[in-house]
């Protein structure tokens, strides 16, 4: 097994060089970065065999069995030649991974140089022109990245993640790798645990599903300003017999660099509009921005300032609304457009926080600005609910 170490603080990011996807590992003290060309490298780097190794930044970063459990089965499925199998959803390039066995998924594996809008998607998508992917706020060749963060900042209940411990909302376990093997040669895209699962929350009405299955879902949804939560991307399983538990995935979309494209599609499902439970009560009131922010630099990737700006102001809005007694639709619905060329009502609220700083503020005191702003938004907005009662 190889792994990837950069002995100092760095950041990644990823960029279009003609036909090419590079990621580059970013040391911010020096001129001297690494960069992975996901095309030019020789093809002899496989070897000569399939390979799967993970991409660790930070060698303090210690993955858990269940990821190191995953990659060495993707990689004996590969050596046992079972060639990934491409789905035929999404909007990108996706490939689950069999097993040594060839019966059974063990992984799926996202490569960045086929997300939509970049040379060589499968699914026919325009190049983009400009950096932005698919959903208005986020980079094309960063879905990668993403993914691997939703599950990064998806903490148990307990506090930070350890070993195998699940996290709140349950992401599956998720890595950023670089796959090698005869058919498609030298790839670098996230893998994530496949889940044995009973279809998706499209393939079935959202009555059965439990309050706190969909609490969880939209907990991560808020926090992450996701912009792309559908039903298609809900798996739902088995928690024994009778009952259904769901299950998160494709997080490409989340943590972009403004609000414009937030959608939940739980806002329709009835138990949206129940209050938060404590159990869900006291894990937002955990969670931390800060921290988050920190610990997805130590993972390796430095978020934006836009991103980590959106970051801060969700998990606020998530934690004064929790506090207030407010419904996951209640918070939802602030974050999404009615229509498209609507603002939501975060939106509204980060403008009227702009114009009450000066030029030059400071991140802490436009985060305080906004703070105050959204509290009297929330203030009104418990007041309306109160007489409608």
């Amino acid at each position: 097994m190889i792994n990837l170490y950069i002995r100092a603080p760095a950041r990644m990011k990823t960029q279009q060089v003609d036909n090419d996807t590079v990621v580059t590992v970013v040391n911010s003290e020096e001129n001297d970065n690494l960069q992975i060309d996901t095309f030019s490298l020789p093809k002899p780097a496989c070897g000569g065999r399939a390979s799967v190794e993970p991409i660790i930044v930070n060698e303090k970063v210690e993955l858990p069995p269940s990821i190191m459990e995953m990659i060495g089965a993707t990689m004996a499925g590969l050596d046992n030649g079972h060639l990934p199998l491409m789905s035929t959803e999404g909007s990108g390039g996706v490939y689950f991974m069999p097993d040594p066995s060839g019966q059974r998924n063990v992984a799926v594996f996202k490569p960045i140089d086929e997300e939509p809008m970049v040379e060589n998607n499968p699914k026919g998508f325009p190049l983009s022109v400009d950096g932005e992917g698919l959903k208005r706020g986020t980079r094309v060749g960063e879905g990668a990245l993403r993914e691997v963060a939703a599950y990064v900042l998806d903490h148990p209940v307990d506090g930070l993640k350890s070993c195998d411990a699940t996290g709140f909302s349950g992401v599956p376990p998720t890595a950023l790798v670089r796959c090698c093997h005869l058919r498609k040669g030298f790839k670098i895209g996230s893998l994530q645990m496949f889940v044995e699962n009973h279809g998706s929350c499209e393939d079935m009405g959202p009555r059965d599903f439990p309050v706190q299955e969909v609490q969880k879902i939209a907990v991560l949804d808020i926090r992450l300003a996701n912009a792309d939560r559908h039903g298609g991307n809900v798996l739902v399983c088995r928690d024994g017999e009778d009952d259904l538990k769901l299950v998160p995935i494709d997080h490409g979309y989340c943590l972009p660099e403004k609000f414009e494209d937030c959608t939940f599609e739980w806002l329709y499902w009835p138990q949206s509009r129940e209050p938060f439970s404590d159990e869900t009560t006291s894990y937002i009131e955990s969670l931390d921005a800060d921290k988050d922010i920190a610990l997805l630099k130590f993972y390796g990737w430095n978020l934006p300032p836009q991103c980590a700006r959106v970051l801060h102001i969700s998990t606020m809005l998530l934690k004064k609304g929790a506090q207030r007694g407010l419904t996951p639709y209640d918070v939802g619905s602030i974050m999404c457009r009615k229509t498209v060329k609507r603002e939501s009502g975060i939106e509204v609220i980060i403008d009227e926080a702009e114009d009450a700083v000066l030029p030059g503020t400071s991140e802490d005191t436009f985060l305080e600005a906004v703070s105050e702003v959204m509290d009297r938004h929330l203030d009104d907005m418990m007041s309306k609910l109160k007489q409608n009662k």
